[in-house]
């Protein structure tokens, strides 16, 4: 691959790590790690012709799909525990008031 290519899932990588740091709601607590996993997978098989680059790509490949089934079970307990809520302030509230 050219240096381009490179370059270009580093920056989407980054671009989903800034995502997450200005997140408000839970999609977006969702959506911009999987930006940044895309491009990691991406990058971890960069060298096509190496076995092993291949073999890392795909463990994780899979790895990161039982961790986003896993967040997204854990989000649509939140979802549904606090009335269909997606904002981060909304959840805090509604634990803040509850008589628990």
């Amino acid at each position: 691959m050219a240096i381009a290519e490179f370059l270009l899932f580093v920056l989407t990588a980054t671009l989903g790590g800034m995502f997450l740091c200005g997140a408000n709601d839970l999609i977006t607590i969702f959506v911009a790690p999987e930006c940044f996993n895309l491009c990691s997978y991406l990058l971890s098989g960069y060298t096509k012709k190496d076995v092993q680059s291949n073999e890392a790509t795909t463990k994780y490949l899979l790895m990161g799909g039982a961790n986003s089934s896993i967040l997204v079970h854990g989000f649509s307990w939140l979802y549904g525990s606090f009335g269909g809520e997606i904002e981060l302030q909304e959840i805090v509230n509604g634990l803040i008031n509850t008589q628990m």
